[in-house]
C-alpha cells in the first residue's frame, strides 16, 4: 500500500492547540506553562498549505487542546536490514550475534527484496508523521557497484516531497587504509551521501581518523560513526574522534551513535569525554530501542546493565544529544513500527526524562535536524509548510502514558489517509 495524502486542499483555522514554545516560530502564544514548555496557539492554514497565524476566513475546528507537534526526524535508521527478522531468527547473544545473522542474510538483498522492504518502511514512516530520514547502507563493495544504492537513489527520488532521505556509506573503519578509499569518498561525495563509519571495538586509532577526516575534507563530506556500542568502560574511540576532529580544525557535521560505553566508565573519564565532545561539536544520537535491547544481551540470563548512553550528562556538558530508531524487525531489534512518537516515549522512560520532558522534545527535533542538515525541519512555523501531528494528548504525560493515543499526521495542511479512527469524527466534516 503506498499512504500518499488525500488531494483535497481548503483554508483552515485551528484554535485552541498546545504547541511546544520552543518549536512554534511566527505564532502569538498564550497561557505559558513553564514546566511542560508547552503554550495555547491558534494556527492557520492557507488554500496552498502554508502555516499562517492569520485567520484568512476558513472553516474553524476547535483542538480543545491537543498537542500539535512538527513532524519528526529520524537521524539514524537502517532501511536496508528492515523487516529482515523473520528470515534472521532473533540472536541469542549480543551485537556480534546480530551482526552475524544480518551478514548471513545479506545475500537475500537483491534490487527486488531491498526496494520492496524499503518500501514498507518508509511507508510506516511517512504514516506515523517522519518526514526526514537518514539512513545508514551497508556498502562493503564500491558505492557506484552497490545495489542498495541503487535502490535508495531511486527511493530518494520517488518519495521526494514527501520524506527527505539521506544515506550514510557505512563501512568498517579499516577500510581508511585501501588505496581506494579517496576514490570511495568520491563516489559517495557524488551520490550525495554521507562518510560512515563502524568502529569496531580496539579498531580506532589517530592515524586511522586522522586520514578519515582527511579524506572526508578533501571530498566534502559530512561524517557518521557507528562508536562505543559496548559496555566496556575501556572504550574510547569517541574520545579519539574529538581529538582528530580538534586536531584537523574539520568543520563539516559529525555524528556518532550509540556511545554506550559513557555510561559505564569512570565518571572522570566521562565528563572528560563529554567536555570534548562538546567542543568538537559532535552531534550524539542515542539509540534507545537497540541498545537496550543488545548490550548486556546473554541467553537465559536477565540484564543487569543498561544500554543507554549518558544521554543527561551529555546534555548538562553542552553537547548536542537528541534520539533515533535505529533499526526495526531485523536482528539488532526485532519490534518497531518506524513510530518516532515511540522512540521519543521509550527514550523519556529509560533515561528517567519525566521531569523536562518539554526541552527534551525541543532538543529531540532542532538538535536532529542541526545534525543532520534537515533546515527548517522540526518547526511549526509561519509560512512553512503545514506538515504536522495532531495528537489526541493534552500534555507530556498524557502523551507518554497512552501508547494509544490516536494521531492526525498533516502534510501540506492536508491529513493523510486512512485518519486514525479515534480523531476521525473532528475532521470527518471538513475533510471529507
Amino acid at each position: 500500500m503506498n499512504i500518499r495524502a488525500c488531494e483535497t486542499q481548503k483554508s483552515r483555522w485551528f484554535t485552541n492547540a498546545r504547541v511546544p514554545v520552543a518549536l512554534a516560530e511566527g505564532f502569538p502564544l498564550r497561557a505559558l506553562d513553564h514546566d511542560s514548555g508547552l503554550a495555547t496557539m491558534d494556527f492557520g492554514i492557507t488554500a496552498d498549505g502554508a502555516l499562517t497565524p492569520e485567520n484568512n476566513g476558513g472553516a474553524e475546528l476547535d483542538l480543545a487542546g491537543r498537542m500539535v507537534l512538527p513532524t519528526f526526524i529520524d537521524s539514524h535508521v537502517h532501511l536496508d536490514k528492515a523487516y529482515i527478522v523473520r528470515r534472521t531468527g532473533i540472536p541469542h547473544g549480543g551485537l556480534l550475534d546480530a551482526v552475524k545473522l544480518s551478514g548471513a542474510d545479506a545475500a537475500n538483498w537483491s534490487q527486488t527484496d531491498l526496494k520492496s522492504r524499503i518500501s514498507q518502511a518508509l511507508e510506516r514512516a511517512y504514516l506515523h508523521g517522519t518526514s526526514a530520514i537518514r539512513t545508514h547502507l551497508d556498502t562493503p563493495v564500491m558505492p557506484d557497484e552497490s545495489e542498495a544504492w541503487r535502490v535508495f537513489d531511486e527511493m530518494r527520488s520517488d518519495w521526494r516531497g514527501r520524506i527527505a532521505l539521506q544515506a550514510v556509506a557505512l563501512m568498517a573503519l579499516e577500510r581508511v587504509e585501501q588505496a581506494e578509499f579517496i576514490e570511495r569518498c568520491r563516489q559517495i561525495s557524488r551520490l550525495g551521501g554521507v562518510l560512515g563509519a563502524f568502529i569496531a571495538p580496539k579498531t580506532a586509532t589517530p592515524e586511522r581518523l586522522d586520514a578519515l577526516f582527511s579524506c572526508a575534507g578533501e571530498t566534502g563530506l559530512a561524517v557518521d560513526f557507528h562508536v562505543d556500542e559496548t559496555l566496556a568502560p575501556d572504550a574510547m574511540a569517541l574520545e579519539l574522534i574529538c581529538d582528530s576532529i580538534l586536531r584537523a580544525g574539520f568543520k563539516s557535521p559529525v555524528m556518532a551513535g550509540h556511545c554506550c560505553s559513557l555510561s559505564s566508565m569512570p565518571m572522570a573519564d566521562r565528563d572528560r569525554i563529554i567536555d570534548k565532545v562538546a567542543r568538537a561539536g559532535v552531534h550524539i544520537v542515542s539509540l534507545p530501542h537497540s541498545n537496550l535491547f543488545l548490550q548486556d544481551r546473554s541467553n537465559g540470563a536477565t540484564p543487569s546493565r543498561r544500554g543507554m548512553t549518558t544521554v543527561r550528562e551529555l546534555a548538562a556538558g553542552s553537547a548536542s544529544v537528541h534520539f533515533a530508531s535505529d533499526n526495526v524487525q531485523d536482528p539488532f531489534y526485532p519490534y518497531g513500527d518506524f513510530d518516532m512518537v515511540d522512540v521519543f516515549r521509550s527514550a523519556v522512560r529509560t533515561a528517567h526524562l519525566e521531569t523536562d520532558i518539554g526541552s527534551w522534545a525541543a532538543r529531540q527535533f532542532r538538535e536532529a535536524a542541526k545534525a543532520c542538515g534537515f533546515g527548517q525541519h522540526g518547526l511549526v512555523a509561519a509560512g512553512a509548510p503545514a506538515d504536522l501531528i495532531i495528537l489526541d494528548a493534552s500534555d507530556w504525560l498524557d502523551l507518554m502514558s497512552r501508547s494509544s493515543a490516536g494521531r492526525v499526521v498533516l502534510r501540506g495542511g492536508v491529513p493523510l489517509q486512512p485518519l486514525p479512527f479515534n480523531l476521525r469524527d473532528l475532521f470527518a466534516m471538513e475533510y471529507s
